[in-house]
C-alpha cells in the first residue's frame, strides 16, 4: 500500500506561494533610534517563498536564529507600493526562514491584504 503525505494547514491566515523582493535588519539595538547611514548599511536582501496576513516564509543570505525580531520592508511589486512590517523568526533551515507578523501599520496591513486579494474585514 502507497504511503500518503498528508499536512494540514495550522495558520489563521494561508500562505499565498510568491516570490517577493524583500530587505531586513536585525533589530539587536532596542533603542531602535540609528542614523539613516546606519540602518542603510545594516540591510540585507531576502525573498519570499510565501506570504500571508500574519507571517511569510523568506530566503536569506546569511543565517538568522529562531527568536531574533527583524524589519522587514515588502516590496509589493512596485518600488512606489512598500509595507514594513516586525516580524519574529519562528523557525529556521539551512538558507530558510519561517517568520510571524508582530506588528505593521493599519495602511500596511491593507496594502498587504489587497495586495493578497482578501476582502476586509467588516
Amino acid at each position: 500500500m502507497p504511503e500518503a503525505n498528508i499536512s494540514m494547514e495550522r495558520r489563521e491566515t494561508p500562505r499565498i506561494s510568491i516570490k517577493i523582493p524583500v530587505k531586513y535588519r536585525l533589530e539587536d539595538d532596542k533603542e531602535v533610534l540609528k542614523t539613516i547611514k546606519e540602518w542603510r548599511q545594516s540591510e540585507k536582501n531576502a525573498y519570499t517563498l510565501d506570504v500571508s496576513l500574519g507571517g511569510m516564509s523568506i530566503v536569506v543570505d546569511q543565517p538568522l536564529s529562531r527568536g531574533d525580531i527583524l524589519c522587514f520592508e515588502i516590496y509589493l511589486l512596485d518600488p512606489k507600493n512598500v509595507v514594513t512590517v516586525y516580524a519574529e523568526v519562528k523557525w529556521t533551515q539551512e538558507k530558510e526562514a519561517g517568520l510571524r507578523f508582530l506588528m505593521m501599520r493599519d495602511n500596511d496591513m491593507e496594502a498587504l491584504r489587497a495586495f493578497l486579494g482578501k476582502p476586509s474585514p467588516g
